[in-house]
């Protein structure tokens, strides 16, 4: 156990991110780990599609004092400041097994991202026109 004490929670979400090829980090200002799509560099995440993992209370505690309630939600940025919630990615059952949650965690975000890649081609009329803009527009005017 007291190996667990040294591992912070946001080291087993890096990872668990990583492990599915999806980056991400740590933002010690708000204490959560925030996923951005691999094509967008670290610096431009937050002004884009994003996802932001957190276990309130636990992300820079150790992976000893974790006792549940990590999520994902999907955010859409606007310059880095102002976020609007696109919709909740995951959430953790009851329990205490933060490896187990941080895997699923990880699987759900990846596929939320892959998701969003293959959206705009799905949603081209006959001729193959991509909707882009489109898209963009109708995700983003909810906000």
């Amino acid at each position: 156990m007291n190996d667990l004490a040294a591992i912070p929670v946001a080291a087993v979400l890096l990872h668990a991110l990583a492990v599915r090829d999806v980056p991400g980090f740590l933002e010690l200002d708000e204490d959560f780990v925030i996923a951005h799509p691999p094509h967008l560099p670290q610096d431009k995440a937050l002004d884009s599609e994003h996802i932001i993992l957190c276990a309130p209370g636990y992300v820079s505690g150790s992976v000893a004092e974790y006792t549940g309630g990590l999520y994902a939600r999907a955010d859409e940025g606007y310059d880095g400041s102002d976020y609007c919630e696109i919709e909740m990615v995951y959430e953790a059952q009851p329990g205490s097994d933060l490896m187990a949650h941080a895997a699923a965690c990880a699987e759900a975000v990846a596929e939320w991202f892959a998701s969003r890649r293959t959206r705009p081609e799905s949603s081209g009329d006959e001729s193959g026109a991509d909707d882009t803009d489109e898209v963009r527009t109708s995700t983003t005017g909810v906000c």
